[in-house]
């Protein structure tokens, strides 16, 4: 198990009496997301585990090798074809990268792929594409647009694409990167008796300066046309936010003058089109006016010497 001294230290701050509350170690808890990243496992299904089981220091461990393999990345004619393809970037799209800050990467995945991420999604939701009435049924599963679907074989397949990997090493200049474990998003159409669950336009990162060179990512997996929920978000504002953000007035909230300013586009695309953007990029999801629901599954690779700032904004 990688870096298994990381993980006991987040079994002993949960389930072990003895243990002594200390400061918040920023360092460790990088190293304890960076391993249960590495063991195919997202950080809230951990924690769930340790709180509502207490198992014991060999039970815990016991457990997180049968999730690593429960979850292990599928074998494929398409992962090898992956690996062999030219990944890299061209240098017109580092060009539109560095002017926009985003960046479409047509067809990430296959077809076939995105049908069985689908396909699971359907499962774990255990509603049918055939069956309106069941798309809504599960909203008590979600929290906004985001769905607690964490792993599967094929999740940790798409996870495991050379190409989306190449991108993000491309981007950042360096190799030294990890993978997240990630959600799923499932973002059924409006009705009348249904209304859109998202976020407005946002940050997910602190907006003390300077804002960290991080990049997220997600990844369709159905077609997301403009109607049908489209990720949003206004680019180049990578470039801008600095100077946007020091000529507010100190009284000012800038994620409600974002909301109120600003104007996000739609970054439409295909299924198994994977959406790459800087963190400084303000964002959001939308309403579904569609016929389907748009399904997403978010991935993101972080540099391993990034640090967060330690001051919320």
């Amino acid at each position: 198990m990688q870096d298994w001294w990381a993980l006991e230290k987040l079994w002993q701050k949960h389930c072990d009496p003895a243990h002594q509350e200390v400061a918040h170690d920023i360092k460790l808890w990088h190293q304890q997301l960076k391993a249960l990243y590495a063991n195919h496992l997202a950080h809230p299904a951990v924690i769930k585990f340790l709180l509502e089981i207490r198992p014991s220091l060999p039970e815990f461990k016991d457990w997180l090798l049968q999730m690593r393999e429960a979850y292990q990345i599928l074998e494929s004619a398409e992962q090898a074809a992956d690996a062999d393809a030219d990944d890299n970037l061209t240098q017109e799209q580092i060009d539109f990268w560095n002017k926009n800050g985003y960046l479409v990467l047509s067809n990430a995945i296959d077809a076939k792929a995105c049908a069985a991420s689908r396909d699971a999604i359907w499962r774990f939701l255990n509603a049918d594409i055939n069956d309106p009435a069941s798309w809504y049924r599960a909203q008590h599963l979600q929290q906004g647009l985001m769905l607690p679907f964490y792993n599967h074989p094929q999740l940790n397949t798409n996870r495991a694409s050379k190409r989306i990997r190449t991108a993000f090493e491309q981007l950042y200049g360096t190799k030294a990167i990890y993978k997240t474990i990630d959600q799923t998003s499932f973002n059924p159409p409006e009705t009348n008796n249904f209304s859109f669950r998202g976020n407005g336009l946002h940050w997910d990162v602190s907006l003390t300066l300077p804002i960290p060179e991080r990049y997220q990512g997600l990844l369709y997996l159905s077609d997301c046309d403009e109607m049908d929920g489209a990720f949003h978000c206004v680019p180049g504002f990578h470039h801008q936010i600095t100077p946007w953000l020091e000529q507010l007035a100190p009284h000012e909230d800038p994620r409600e003058c974002a909301l109120r300013d600003l104007q996000a586009q739609a970054v439409t695309g295909k299924a198994g089109d994977f959406i790459i953007w800087h963190q400084a990029l303000p964002h959001c999801a939308t309403a579904n006016r569609g016929k389907t629901p748009r399904m997403v599954q978010y991935l993101a690779y972080i540099p391993d010497d990034h640090v967060d700032q330690s001051v919320w904004r």
